[in-house]
């Protein structure tokens, strides 16, 4: 749970649900649907953002340095991480 007002509603009487994906995240509820309406952000925007939630615990900031500047061979490990779950999600 973000603490989001209505995030995690997945019964019948929620129309739009948003979520985190591709990343499996073992504590979202699961849900089924019978339309998709996908909206796909730019993948290194996605691996940013993710990592800024993870490290700051809040949608609404930002590190204060560059990850690839100060921890450049972190980063790499990062992104190839995030490249792994975008690849099996497609597939």
């Amino acid at each position: 749970m973000q603490g989001m007002k209505g995030e995690d509603i997945v019964d019948d009487t929620c129309w739009i649900i948003k979520t985190h994906s591709p990343w499996i995240m073992p504590e979202a509820p699961k849900f089924t649907c019978n339309k998709m309406l996908v909206i796909v952000r730019n993948p290194l925007d996605v691996m940013l953002s993710w990592l800024n939630l993870l490290c700051l615990a809040n949608h609404n900031s930002k590190a204060p340095f560059d990850y690839d500047k100060e921890y450049p061979e972190w980063w790499d490990w990062w992104v190839r991480d995030c490249t792994k779950h975008y690849k099996n999600w497609f597939r």
